[in-house]
This record gives C-alpha cells, sequence and structure tokens, in this order.
C-alpha cells in the first residue's frame, strides 16, 4: 500500500473495507493516537502507515485459532 495524505473515508477505500469496519477497528487503538487525529479530516502519511499497521485484520471469530 502507498502511505499518503488522505482521509478516513479514502483510507477506507484503500483498505478495501467500509468506512464503519475502519472506525471500528481504529476504536482498538492507542488512546493517545486517537485524541492526537481527533478531529482532523485529513491524516498524514505517517498516520495513515500507523493505522494501517495497527488495525487488526483478522476476524472475532479467527483470533486465537492456531492455523
Amino acid at each position: 500500500m502507498k502511505y499518503r495524505t488522505m482521509n478516513r473515508k479514502e483510507l477506507a477505500a484503500e483498505l478495501g473495507i467500509s468506512i464503519n469496519t475502519l472506525s471500528r477497528r481504529m476504536k482498538k487503538l492507542n488512546p493517545s493516537f486517537l485524541n492526537h487525529i481527533k478531529g482532523k479530516s485529513l491524516l498524514l502519511e505517517n498516520e495513515v502507515k500507523f493505522i494501517h499497521e495497527s488495525i487488526e485484520w483478522r476476524k472475532p471469530w479467527e483470533i486465537g485459532m492456531n492455523r
């Protein structure tokens, strides 16, 4: 994924998930980071990279399964 400045809607589209799913997964991120980006309409490249690397990609029923 190419990291660039984008809004949350563009980030969700880039990741192939809905904006609601992105919001749910972002709620689990570090509270200080969430406070830092609160109210921002555009996310900077490093913020997009952090979100992409930090959100949980597995389905809830896959967590804890050994593959």
